[in-house]
């Protein structure tokens, strides 16, 4: 995947979109994350990029750190969030162009899922773009480490006309629409969704490894 491509563009729209939120949106829940407002869940995406892009954190950024930079924004306007975010973007995406390790791609996957939580706690579409080839880089490193004593699974994206097998031997097939496979794999689904998708055999004995973050709680649509 081109990460620095992924971020800079999912960076671009959601500057364009804040500008037009009205306050009654910002300060929505956003159901993908609980936790957070639409304000705060820019508020995170620009403490993630200061705190990179100035070497004071390494991807992936864990949640102690997280409530931090949220709550170092506390009483901030959208505006000055925005305003600090597209300061600090062109330092962290030179980071992302110079480091060659996995973990500096980890920004491109944060701010792509944080989009699509925030279009779907508007009512807005999906942004599907990107979603192949962010699907194919957490497939590649989840077959790295696959268990042994799991059944392999074979996923295809439907819309892709792709497929991967994680492990050895026969299993479950999971099929779906790229995004909806990534979106799962993200914990932006329950356990029930995962199950309710297109599967041929069993998903029992791998279901509990297709989410990469902690399963949502309650059904997401985007």
């Amino acid at each position: 995947m081109d990460p620095v491509r992924i971020y800079s563009q999912a960076h671009g729209r959601l500057l364009d979109l804040a500008l037009g939120l009205p306050p009654g949106e910002l300060s929505a829940a956003v159901p993908a994350c609980p936790a957070w407002t639409v304000r705060q869940t820019y508020a995170h995406l620009a403490g993630v990029c200061v705190d990179v892009a100035a070497g004071t954190v390494s991807p992936p950024v864990t949640d102690e750190i997280t409530a931090v930079q949220v709550a170092d924004r506390d009483g901030r306007d959208i505006a000055e969030i925005c305003r600090e975010w597209r300061t600090s973007a062109p330092v962290l995406l030179d980071l992302m162009r110079s480091q060659g390790r996995a973990r500096y791609r980890l920004p491109a996957v944060d701010v792509w899922n944080h989009e699509n939580d925030i279009r779907g706690a508007l009512g807005l579409a999906a942004q599907t773009e990107h979603a192949e080839a962010l699907l194919d880089f957490s497939l590649t490193g989840m077959g790295r480490s696959w268990p042994q004593e799991r059944p392999a699974l074979t996923v295809t994206a439907t819309d892709a006309e792709r497929s991967w097998t994680l492990g050895e031997g026969t299993g479950p097939h999971w099929r779906g629409t790229a995004f909806e496979l990534y979106r799962a794999l993200m914990g932006r689904r329950t356990t029930g969704q995962i199950i309710a998708m297109d599967w041929s055999g069993d998903p029992a004995p791998v279901v509990g490894l297709l989410s990469l973050l902690p399963a949502a709680e309650k059904p997401l649509d985007v």
